[in-house]
């Protein structure tokens, strides 16, 4: 986890954030995408990084523990596949 405070958020990682509350579209997400000059296919990427913030968590609690939770099942996914050994 990285420590900070929500003032610490940029006004694109609030509009990420603030996106990932309301039922969204593809259409909504490559709408902000354009507005905020993030590659479509970088938006997951700057949402799991967020996701490992404190700022994020005091910001937006639901979105971070929902973002958490969809990454360790897609691992656990992965690792009963056998693509994701432990070490």
């Amino acid at each position: 986890m990285v420590p900070g405070t929500v003032s610490e958020l940029s006004e694109h990682d609030r509009m990420i954030l603030d996106l990932e509350k309301t039922a969204h579209t593809a259409a909504a997400r490559h709408s902000l995408c354009r507005r905020i000059d993030l590659l479509p296919e970088k938006y997951t990427v700057a949402l799991e990084g967020l996701a490992d913030t404190d700022a994020a968590y005091s910001y937006a609690p639901d979105v971070v523990e929902r973002v958490r939770q969809l990454r360790a099942e897609r691992f656990a996914f992965e690792r009963r596949q056998g693509r994701w050994k432990n070490r």
